[in-house]
């Protein structure tokens, strides 16, 4: 079963001022909240170059790659995860007053049948969403200095 995740917020930045950050897989941990470590290969985020991570989420780690599947720099990027969470991770950045209204939509499922979709509920899907929240905030942080 594929559990949706979706939150924005309006950064005072440009999209190129965005994208400096979330574009750089070296940087993840440094705002992705959960991010452990991540070792992006020599090409990304170009389409096909993959960041292998490690993810945590309520207590648990999560060994992950996530690929680049499309990428518009500044309008919109398109990943994969594949490893123990499955699913797609779209962001979308708009023009917003003076700013840049950054939008994620975050889809995934959890491995381990009726199982592990009741700990997803129980436990996972919140800790997902506030790791989301954390992390446009941490990017609005440090994308506006």
């Amino acid at each position: 079963m594929t559990t949706l995740v979706e939150k924005s917020i309006v950064i005072q930045a440009t999209p190129e001022e965005v994208d400096a950050i979330t574009l750089d897989g070296n940087r993840l941990p440094e705002w992705y909240a959960g991010v452990q470590s991540a070792e992006p290969d020599a090409s990304y985020p170009e389409p096909g170059s993959v960041v292998n991570m490690v993810y945590r989420s309520a207590g648990i780690n999560f060994k992950m790659s996530m690929t680049s599947l499309r990428l518009v720099k500044g309008e919109s990027l398109l990943l994969k995860m594949d490893g123990m969470i499955t699913g797609k991770s779209r962001w979308f950045y708009a023009p917003e007053g003076d700013g840049t209204r950054v939008h994620c939509h975050f889809e995934y499922e959890m491995p381990g049948g009726s199982i592990g979709q009741a700990v997803n509920k129980l436990v996972v899907e919140r800790m997902n969403v506030q790791n989301l929240e954390k992390s446009l905030e941490n990017l609005k942080a440090l994308a506006e200095g």
